[in-house]
């Protein structure tokens, strides 16, 4: 009967290794290990873990796009991107809410200004986390990437400020771009764009 649990404990702690040496590899400045990614399975594989880490109070929705194709990302730092924004989320959302990671295509036939990045023209997948929380001040948003800033001060024992610092580093390592949108009492969402590899 605890065969689930066991796998899926199993499956954690095999995460929880991956991301340990992503954090080591980081430290010493090591190369990435990008592989090509399909990011509908990854984020199936992750749901488990992340209903969990985001607890009962809080609904999670996944909402697959269509034929998104693969992208080049080092898949422990894949992961560790989508916990932190999921955390984040969490954290907004101390009474409960809703998180919803959806996924889709874009495609640029221009060079965009979104939001404060400039993407170069090309094909995207898209993964954007929303969340129904507490948003973040306006005076908050152009500071929330730089690494030790935190809007958590009022919890004890969160907010390291490393969180989206390391979020950001990641997206902008693998050649994406990241764009927060939000305004206070009205949640806020994050818009992943990383290179769609074509084959």
């Amino acid at each position: 009967p605890s065969f689930a649990d066991i796998m899926q404990i199993k499956q954690n702690a095999n995460r929880a290794a991956n991301l340990v040496r992503q954090l080591l590899a980081f430290s010493r400045k090591q190369p990435l290990q990008p592989k090509d990614l399909n990011i509908t399975d990854a984020l199936m594989e992750m749901s488990h873990l992340l209903i969990r880490l985001i607890g009962e109070s809080i609904e999670f929705k996944l909402i697959h796009g269509r034929d998104l194709g693969v992208v080049r990302v080092d898949p422990g730092q894949f992961d560790q991107m989508i916990i932190n924004l999921a955390v984040n989320a969490r954290d907004a959302m101390p009474g409960g809410g809703t998180l919803t990671i959806t996924t889709g295509t874009e495609i640029f036939d221009a060079p965009r200004k979104v939001g404060a990045e400039h993407v170069p023209a090309g094909r995207y997948v898209r993964v954007a986390v929303s969340d129904t929380g507490k948003g973040i001040a306006p005076e908050y948003l152009g500071r929330i990437f730089e690494p030790f800033f935190s809007t958590k001060q009022e919890i004890p024992g969160a907010g390291t400020g490393l969180g989206l610092a390391t979020v950001y580093g990641i997206v902008r390592q693998t050649g994406g771009f990241i764009h927060v949108d939000s305004s206070v009492g009205k949640g806020a969402n994050f818009t992943i764009y990383l290179p769609r590899v074509e084959e």
